[in-house]
């Protein structure tokens, strides 16, 4: 309310008696309207739910999720509800944090995914997002709140990804959760199904140079930023004026050469200095191994996309501590036959997570639309013997993880965005349907109006 409202109110209630008949009219209209927009403007959502999977704690049963102000403020079984709150009785049915697809092509023209330049980290996918394409509302549908957006892998370093948001917005600032959230770069990919063991090390020493021409360009940086630090000292000194004292006159410093910068560099720069991780495609047991002798001698955060035959190696990225999105996890999913999936195995989800490898799963289809079976992707892991949990894990809270936002995603505890699904059963039983999507506290999909 403004503030000049209020000191109005104020002064009415202290003096009442000096207000004309026609003002007391207003003011208690004033009283009224600010009644009525602190009753229900900030009006919460409550659901009562029969299974709770939190993900990262106990599931609870026949719990009470309370929404406020787009965070989750409180659940479990003893929550104590206000008054005003709307009530979505979900008593037979399970509530679960909204899904994301690590591997997604949607907002993202395919032609837009694959840069033809070789190291281009200075790209960004934001730039390429379309947020009118309409296919969002079928992965929507399917309970898929977040996903992240990377470029394709043509290029040896494409550029930088995103995780967006499914809300609906036209606004690419509105829908975008992280900005910069991996550099992707690819290894021994093949160029119509053709390759050679000596193209794919082709592709390691280009990274691997790229890299050690960014270590120099940090250790030039930072001596040109050492230079102009005692450049505006000693000019500062020079400039300084001793009060009526002369003072020997000193020579006046010379500035240092302007340190010329790299868009490309710079971004490779924070990949080193770990601040943001590089997301690297690898299929083959060759191609893998080089990817980790990369992150051996540079240290940075690595995250191994698609990984094909990571689970013939499970051991040698074990103990590296590297992460994994596995994807396709059938290669129903994408169009065959590609030399890539040569050694395909429907277990390798499996196998990593049960090496103790943070394992997350992407649909990695043929379009954008094709996030809408991130479920039956998990379910295709837990078939193939990755344990339950950690298949839901692998679709929520994992990859929220790995993409540095589960401080907002991923799943459900108190603080949390308010983005979860509630579903007629449990989330990798492929009868299961979706009843209704929430993205901060708001519906965005319920089944009955879409029938």
């Amino acid at each position: 309310m403004n503030p000049v409202k209020i000191e109005v109110l104020i002064n009415f209630m202290e003096n009442p008696v000096v207000m004309g008949h026609k003002n007391i009219i207003l003011i208690s209209s004033m009283l009224l309207l600010f009644t009525f927009t602190s009753a229900f403007g900030d009006q919460g959502i409550a659901i009562r739910a029969g299974h709770i999977l939190t993900i990262s704690d106990n599931p609870i049963e026949n719990g009470i999720i309370l929404i406020k102000g787009g965070k989750i403020e409180a659940l479990g079984q003893n929550v104590v509800l206000p008054e005003d709150v709307r009530l979505i009785d979900a008593n037979d049915k399970f509530v679960i944090p909204g899904l994301i697809d690590a591997q997604s092509r949607l907002f993202v023209m395919d032609s837009e995914l694959d840069e033809s330049r070789t190291i281009a980290p200075e790209l960004n996918i934001l730039d390429a997002i379309d947020p009118f394409i309409k296919e969002y509302r079928e992965v929507l549908a399917q309970g898929v709140t977040a996903v992240c957006v990377a470029p394709g892998s043509h290029g040896l370093i494409g550029g930088r990804s995103a995780v967006l948001k499914l809300n609906g917005s036209k606004n690419i600032d509105r829908m975008v959760l992280k900005a910069d959230a991996t550099v992707k770069a690819a290894v021994g990919m093949s160029t119509g199904n053709t390759s050679s063991s000596l193209a794919r090390l082709e592709h390691y020493s280009s990274i691997r140079e790229a890299l050690i021409a960014t270590k120099v360009y940090m250790q030039t940086k930072e001596k040109a930023d050492r230079e102009m630090a005692e450049y505006n000292r000693k000019k500062a000194e020079y400039e300084k004026k001793d009060s009526g004292k002369e003072t020997e006159k000193k020579e006046k410093p010379k500035r240092p050469a302007r340190f010329r910068s790299s868009p490309a560099s710079d971004v490779l720069a924070q990949v080193l200095r770990k601040e943001i991780p590089l997301q690297v495609e690898a299929h083959r047991v060759t191609d893998i191994l080089n990817v980790l002798r990369l992150a051996d001698e540079f240290g940075f955060t690595l995250i191994l996309d698609k990984c094909t035959e990571g689970y013939l190696i499970a051991d040698e990225i074990a103990r590296r501590k590297a992460s994994v999105i596995v994807g396709p996890v059938s290669t129903s999913f994408v169009d065959m036959p590609r030399l890539e999936y040569r050694n395909h195995d429907m277990s390798n989800a499996s196998i990593l997570s049960k090496n103790g490898i943070k394992t997350a799963l992407g649909v990695s289809g043929r379009d954008g639309a094709s996030s809408k079976f991130i479920t039956l992707a998990a379910a295709m892991a837990a078939a193939n013997g990755m344990d339950k949990d950690a298949a839901l894990r692998a679709i929520t809270l994992t990859p929220a993880e790995m993409f540095g936002v589960a401080d907002r995603i991923g799943s459900l505890q108190v603080g949390k965005d308010a983005d979860l699904v509630i579903l007629n059963g449990h989330p990798l039983d492929t009868q299961t349907r979706v009843e209704m999507v929430l993205i901060e506290g708001k519906v965005v999909f319920e089944r009955k109006s879409q029938q």
